[in-house]
């Protein structure tokens, strides 16, 4: 059955969310563990035997880490459905912020219910959310609906000057199949299950009493 409040909604998928963010760690185990043998800072020794031996490890494990990169993201976009999903079922929001009248409009009744939440780069969240899950959905689609397409538009413009982010939210960058990762962790900074629940707890609460 449905659940009746946001709280049992969360509730009901702690289970699968706290799992899923297992298997983001998961994932970014291999690369951890493949600091432990190089870093940037050997980059001017000499290659050694004892060095080879070090950075073939590190090759090795990094390699492992990049191969699970799309489980990274099926990982980081099922937890985005489930966080768009209770914003479907409790959201009541009718208005549309002036941060993004020039992206939703009136006739997008659909989309309305996601504009909650506090404003990150100029956008709230639940808009965030709302892109980043459809994306997730039709990763196979080359040309996103137009309101998902513009709200990757500012995230890439607000990580421009990010050197290790500057291409993780354009929709042309190759490198990336799914952006869910890119989003949960970088834009929204939901690192772990516990953030991800304190802040979905505040989003849906606001959610209903619009």
């Amino acid at each position: 059955m449905k659940p009746e409040t946001p709280q049992e909604y969360l509730l009901k998928t702690e289970h699968a969310v706290r799992h899923l963010y297992e298997g983001i760690a998961s994932c970014w185990a291999y690369y951890q563990k493949a600091l432990e043998h190089w870093d940037i800072s050997k980059i001017n020794q000499p290659l050694t035997p004892e060095n080879k031996a070090e950075l073939d490890r590190y090759l090795e494990l990094a390699r492992k880490y990049f191969d699970l990169k799309f489980s990274e993201g099926v990982f980081a976009g099922s937890i985005l459905q489930i966080a768009a999903m209770g914003i479907r079922y409790f959201s009541r929001n009718v208005f549309i912020p002036e941060s993004c009248r020039e992206i939703v409009h009136s006739n997008n009744k659909a989309v309305i219910p996601f504009c909650i939440g506090k404003e990150l780069y100029g956008l709230p969240i639940g808009l965030i959310i709302y892109a980043a899950r459809n994306q997730y959905n039709h990763w196979d689609d080359k040309s996103l609906k137009d309101i998902s397409s513009q709200v990757f538009s500012v995230l890439s413009y607000s990580f421009r000057e990010n050197i290790f982010a500057d291409l993780a939210f354009s929709l042309s960058n190759p490198s990336i199949t799914i952006f869910a990762y890119e989003v949960l962790l970088e834009a929204l900074g939901w690192t772990t299950y516990d953030k991800y629940v304190s802040e979905m707890e505040t989003l849906l609460s606001e959610a209903k009493k619009n």
